[in-house]
């Protein structure tokens, strides 16, 4: 609840002019009627709740994370033994499986509340706030929707290199759903229809929203997250256009610690935002901190791979100081400590990253400018400078090492491994097995759903 009310009275600051009552603006807790919708500080209490959702340890702030990194290889499973984590070492998934409950649950209640403040704008439903702010508050769920319909794709459905004309991917929800209408039982859309439907979301959030907002969606984190999108597609031209202008015109900095993105406390809105986040999840980060680290590090639940230690030792650089090591396990400290802690979701050195990939993948590159890319982020680092690497193949090899390394346990690497078409712990890349279960509540209450 406290987090809520502190979304709510942060998100209000932003939005509203200075002479509304913050105090007055509550988030929702169930779907809200026509009446309700007709005061802008209802509708403004709909965007508050699908926030809350979208950065809860249900999706953005602790699920999303720990979910793809149990799909990837970088953890050891010696200590997986119990509850729904398990049954990522079998693969053999349950409709039951709680992670898959809580991920769907918390992306479509954010799609939800998306909606209905889209519906409220378009509807012009409320006319107690100016246009500006309803265009910011429809940019900024517009963002949350995109965002959301995103993870989940990803999750809940084959990658985007298998056939996504073809595969299913999940339902796109994008049509207000109140409280006197039945829920939409509509079927699974394709994978290129759902990341269709994500990049026309993200596209028209970025040309409204600001290029400052706090905590909050901005011009440059939906830009950012464009450039993942166009990534993980293989779209190397937008990934490269979309990264570029991040870093060319954003105006942030990779700074010069390895542990700054880490260390915002939790609960609060850093301002500005910690160097090289590019959007932050208000939260307290239990379920990382549970997860990857523990307060007696020896019964640390996903200690590293020996892998991704390796990789460390050889190309990390001051960011070792993020691990330790306990009765010959290697612990991350990425996610640790008693206190909570705000979770970066996209980071300006991702950007560097893809848009070095990106130079070779769309051909006509020149070897010393990919070097820079990626150089950039090693410097941070305090690791040496590469000034010899040249050719496709060799510089791609880096630039995949270097990205294992850097962002390691923030989710990114499971898609990586689809991305290139890898084999996951022995297992295809376009196995079925890598596949959450549609979660039982979809399946039952909507027919028209067909089961991974």
């Amino acid at each position: 609840m406290k987090r809520k009310i502190f979304i709510t009275l942060l998100l209000g600051t932003i939005v509203l002019s200075s002479c509304k009552k913050l105090i007055d603006i509550d988030p929702v807790n169930s779907q809200p009627g026509s009446e309700t919708l007709k005061l802008g500080k209802n509708v403004q209490g709909v965007l508050t709740s699908a926030y809350e959702r979208l950065t809860s340890n249900q999706f953005l702030a602790g699920e999303i994370t720990r979910t793809n990194e149990l799909y990837a290889d970088d953890v050891d499973f010696a200590n997986a033994t119990g509850g729904a984590p398990a049954q990522f070492v079998s693969r053999d998934f349950s409709l039951f499986n709680q992670q898959g409950r809580d991920l769907w649950a918390a992306g479509y209640t954010a799609i939800g509340y998306s909606n209905i403040v889209i519906d409220a704008v378009d509807k012009n439903l409320f006319t107690d706030y100016t246009d500006a702010q309803k265009a910011q508050m429809k940019a900024q769920a517009l963002f949350i929707r995109g965002v959301a319909h995103f993870e989940l794709v990803r999750l809940f459905a084959k990658p985007y290199s298998n056939g996504p004309t073809v595969d299913a991917g999940i339902p796109i929800r994008i049509i207000a759903v109140t409280s006197d209408q039945a829920k939409q039982q509509v079927p699974r859309n394709s994978v290129d229809e759902v990341y269709k439907q994500v990049i026309t979301d993200l596209k028209e959030a970025e040309t409204t929203l600001v290029a400052a907002n706090s905590v909050f969606a901005t011009k440059w984190a939906a830009k950012a997250y464009l450039a993942r999108v166009y990534f993980n597609m293989g779209d190397y031209a937008n990934a490269f256009t979309y990264s570029n202008d991040v870093i060319t015109n954003g105006g942030f900095n990779l700074g010069t610690s390895v542990t700054a993105p880490f260390n915002s406390l939790g609960g609060s809105a850093p301002s500005p935002l910690p160097t090289g986040v590019l959007f932050l999840a208000v939260s307290d980060g239990s379920l990382l901190r549970g997860n990857f680290w523990n307060s007696d590090l020896n019964a640390t639940f996903l200690p590293l791979s020996t892998q991704l230690y390796a990789d460390f030792n050889s190309k990390g650089g001051n960011r070792k100081t993020q691990l330790t090591v306990v009765a010959n396990k290697p612990i991350s400290l990425k996610w640790s400590g008693g206190a909570a802690i705000n979770v970066p979701t996209i980071r300006l050195a991702e950007m560097y990253l893809t848009r070095a990939e990106s130079r070779v993948q769309k051909g006509a590159f020149v070897d010393a400018d990919v070097r820079a890319d990626y150089n950039a982020v090693r410097a941070v680092a305090n690791v040496t400078p590469d000034n010899t690497t040249t050719g496709a193949a060799a510089l791609l090899a880096v630039i995949r090492t270097e990205r294992h390394v850097e962002l390691a346990l923030e989710g990114d690497r499971f898609n990586e491994l689809r991305r290139l078409k890898s084999t996951i712990r022995g297992i295809a890349f376009n196995d079925s097995k890598q596949l959450l279960k549609i979660p039982d509540s979809e399946t039952t209450a909507n027919p028209n759903i067909v089961q991974n």
